[in-house]
């Protein structure tokens, strides 16, 4: 019988739940892959070969500390996967780890606070629970980096270079946008609260960029947002792909995504209660306003070359490069 991978990726927008989807689609491929999410786009979008286990976002923090538990404790599954939060994402898995012995816990060890880390006493907590530690692309310079055992990866994306469709056909299917025309991308994949303010931003692009194709991604169409602009496309990266500048935040996605396909990302930092968007904009052109988003984007445009029917470039997708090192313990 196949074993079986259990992901543990609470967390609000596309972000955990696209992080844990670019993993388990290559090891479904080998494994049975199991979701644990609360994103409130968990039923819009393809599941990749995975089971979502789907806790939905507006159920309070005792039911969702409740749900997590009896699936941990009621599923079949021989490797534990846990997205960032050590102790999830409301502690709820402190008290629960130590009782799902032998089971092989595998943290994914994203960048947080590191005020968070000493607060929580998370080196002690990781070096009792986990059996390893695999960091995302996000370098060396993270709190839990120097525990023995830790592993790096290129940052892992949902879908490989050669799965993408050449950038012409790509933006003519997806973004309807005639090839010729420049184009500005709106990344609105953040938090639900945010997303006004991405429709202020894509509609001030859309009214001083007349030449230009502006689109705004976003799983919704913003309230009294023409929806002739408005995409909702499932994953972003071939959308972003498409683009000739993208505008959107400084989360894990966004930012590891543009890199790698080759579209300059114009980023705003975020607060996060756990994430540094303010350490991960620093990858991008990163502006604090609305002014500074549209002086950086006609800088950009200014450089764009007339698009040509090429493919994105070849990139590393390190999701490869966890899903071997997670089956290299035997898993």
């Amino acid at each position: 019988m196949n074993k079986t991978w259990l992901i543990y990726a609470l967390g609000g927008g596309w972000g955990h739940l696209t992080r844990a989807l670019s993993l388990g689609r290559i090891a479904a491929n080998h494994r049975k892959v199991r979701i644990i999410t609360n994103s409130p786009y968990a039923q819009q979008i393809n599941h990749e070969g995975c089971l979502v286990h789907w806790i939905p976002d507006n159920h309070g923090f005792s039911a969702t500390c409740i749900q997590v538990r009896e699936i941990l404790l009621n599923t079949h599954y021989d490797c534990l996967i846990i997205d960032t939060f050590p102790r999830g994402l409301g502690g709820e898995l402190a008290d629960i780890l130590p009782e799902l012995y032998p089971i092989p816990r595998i943290l994914i060890h994203r960048d947080i606070n590191p005020r968070y880390i000493t607060a929580k006493g998370l080196q002690s907590f990781v070096a009792e629970n986990f059996a390893a530690v695999i960091v995302p692309g996000e370098g060396t310079d993270l709190g839990l980096c120097d525990l023995p055992g830790v592993k790096h990866t290129a940052p892992w994306l949902i879908r490989h270079a050669g799965e993408l469709p050449d950038k012409i056909t790509m933006r003519s299917r997806i973004l309807k946008v005639d090839a010729s025309i420049k184009t500005i991308l709106v990344c609105a994949a953040g938090q639900t609260s945010e997303l006004s303010i991405f429709a202020q931003i894509a509609l001030r692009l859309h009214q001083d960029f007349p030449k230009c194709a502006v689109r705004i991604l976003a799983p919704d169409c913003p309230v009294n947002f023409p929806e002739a602009l408005w995409v909702s496309h499932h994953p972003g990266i071939e959308c972003l792909a498409a683009a000739d500048v993208v505008v959107g935040g400084a989360g894990y996605n966004t930012v590891y995504e543009c890199a790698a396909v080759g579209v300059p990302l114009v980023a705003l930092a975020f607060h996060r209660l756990y994430d540094r968007q303010s350490k991960r904009a620093c990858k991008a052109y990163w502006v604090r306003n609305i002014e500074e988003a549209v002086t950086t984007v006609r800088m950009l445009l200014d450089q764009v070359k007339t698009q040509t029917n090429s493919s994105v470039s070849a990139y590393v997708n390190g999701a490869v490069q966890a899903v071997n090192q997670i089956m290299s313990y035997k898993l």
